[in-house]
Formats: structure tokens, sequence, C-alpha cells
């Protein structure tokens, strides 16, 4: 099992290093940074940004082409409807929850597969649920997870009718 996905580990970890150097201390990791904050200020600068974005789109579609063939490269070497199973949602939570630090992200996403395997585990041996049912539970999780993230990043303030007409 594990020389079966040690080429695939081998890789993911090397390509997380790399795009962690190249966006921590590249020019363009410096520009995608500045774009990303605020084009109008990155036109200021002088910074290309139709460049950047171009150039982010094709090192993203190069490297999701790459964790595509990972993907089916590790599992039955083959392809079916069913072989990216969400990823894709699961890997934006990832990234959005590690506030897209490249480092972050492997611990989260060992955090999120122990979770999912876990409830799986739980489901199948224990409470004989359906896969379906330990899903559901991850997405409450998950969900409340994220809402605790807002609730701690924002603050709500409530304001009195009365305040409000006086601003106007």
């Amino acid at each position: 099992l594990v020389n079966r996905y040690l080429l695939v580990i081998v890789v993911v970890v090397v390509m997380t290093v790399l795009m962690y150097f190249y966006l921590r201390y590249s020019k363009h990791g410096f520009e995608l940074a500045v774009v990303g904050e605020s084009e109008r200020t990155a036109r200021y600068v002088g910074i290309k940004v139709e460049k950047v974005i171009l150039r982010t789109m094709i090192l993203s579609g190069a490297l999701c082409g790459l964790c595509g063939f990972l993907t089916v490269s590790g599992q039955d070497q083959t392809i079916s409807t069913t072989t990216a199973g969400g990823y894709g949602f699961t890997a934006l939570i990832v990234a959005w929850l590690a506030k897209f630090n490249t480092l972050s992200m492997i611990f989260i996403s060992i955090l999120i597969v122990a979770l999912e395997k876990g409830t799986r585990l739980i489901a199948d041996s224990y409470a004989n649920f359906s896969d379906s049912a330990s899903s559901i539970v991850v997405g409450i999780i998950l969900f409340f997870v994220i809402g605790s993230e807002f609730f701690i990043r924002y603050k709500l303030i409530w304001r009195k009718k009365n305040a409000a007409k006086e601003e106007v």
C-alpha cells in the first residue's frame, strides 16, 4: 500500500514546497500577492495585471492537470465518473481554512481526511449507517467550523432603530 502511493506522496510534497517558495520568495509570487490585494495598486506600481492573471491561470491549470493525473494514477489506474468525488469542494474548504497558506494546507487537509475516514469507520463499524450519513456529519462539522471562522473574523453590531434614524 505504501509503495503504491509513495510516488504520489513524494510528488505532492515536492509540489507543495516548490509552490511555497514560488509564492513567498519569487517576483511572480510578489506580483500575484499585490494583484490579489488591489489591482489598482498593482497598476500604479507598474505590474501588468492581465499578464499576472494569465500566468496564474496557466500555472493553476497545469497544477490541476498534474493533480488529476496523480489522482487517476494513484487509484485503480482508470478514470470514471466517480474519480474526482468532490475533491474540488474539499480543496476550496482546505484553502480557505488555511487562509491560503501553503504549509497550513497540509495540516488542515490531514485533519479533514482523518475526519472523513473516522466518520466512515464509525458509520460502517459501529452505527450501521451508510456512507451518506458520514458525509452529512462531515458536512455539518465543516459548516460549523466555517461559520465560527466567520464570527471570529467579523463582528456583528446591532444598531437601535433610533440611532439609524438620527444618522440619516
